[in-house]
């Protein structure tokens, strides 16, 4: 269990040194991947997942993408399992690619998505506050999440008391998390206070400029996206 927060927490971590896409470019490609998953035929998905990997690989996401495949390894084994069980080979390859592209998508969003800049984004474009701060919280707090867990499991694992059942020893590891958590929660209220969250006129020490390399991926993903849509037309 801690190996797999662990490979989650790398697979969705915002690098700050990475190359960084414009955040409402980089909503705007996720969401194209994202519904190009509806469609069922193979060789779209096949397709996308190949283009979805060699942006990873441009993007030098390849630790953090092979991470977090890695972390969902034994959920993919299952469900790949029980569609091929209840609906045949064909059925589990879909669900196979769809699952890989959705992961693959998701750590390569998170890992060049700026959560400040999303916020400054989404509040020049007349979002309210309390809203526009959402998907960067997201965006912060998942892995976080995932490493407060890695530590749990790691404390209880090291004072040997994961052993037997695991009935015994899940409720304090929930309350140990639960309560690491809650901490965490104060130190996001503290940043958030003094970051002016509330104020009804804020300011920031820079702007978010689209870059003319944003502009290239999105109109190479809305091409490929409109091409995809009228193939499977």
């Amino acid at each position: 269990m801690s190996f797999m927060l662990r490979r989650v927490y790398k697979g969705l971590l915002f690098h700050p040194d990475a190359f960084h896409i414009h955040p409402l470019v980089g909503t705007i490609i996720l969401m194209v991947q994202l519904l190009l998953l509806i469609w069922s035929n193979f060789i779209i998905l096949a397709s996308l997942l190949s283009l979805v990997i060699l942006e990873n690989i441009l993007f030098k996401n390849s630790r953090g993408s092979i991470s977090l495949i890695r972390a969902l390894f034994p959920i993919l084994i299952i469900l790949t399992c029980l569609t091929f069980i209840f609906g045949g080979p064909e059925i589990a390859a879909l669900v196979l690619l769809r699952f890989l592209i959705g992961a693959l998508s998701c750590s390569l969003y998170f890992t060049i998505t700026n959560p400040s800049d999303l916020t400054r984004v989404l509040e020049r474009l007349k979002v309210p506050i309390k809203w526009a701060i959402l998907p960067s919280l997201m965006l912060t707090m998942v892995p976080r999440i995932a490493k407060d867990a890695e530590e749990t499991f790691d404390t209880l694992a090291l004072r040997g008391e994961m052993q037997g059942f695991f009935i015994k020893w899940l409720p304090k590891a929930l309350a140990i998390f639960i309560a690491s958590t809650l901490y965490r929660s104060e130190f996001l209220a503290q940043s958030l206070y003094y970051r002016g969250l509330g104020i009804k006129k804020r300011t920031h020490y820079r702007s978010v400029s689209i870059q003319k390399a944003d502009f290239l991926r999105l109109f190479i993903w809305l091409i490929i996206g409109f091409t995809f849509l009228g193939i499977s037309l």
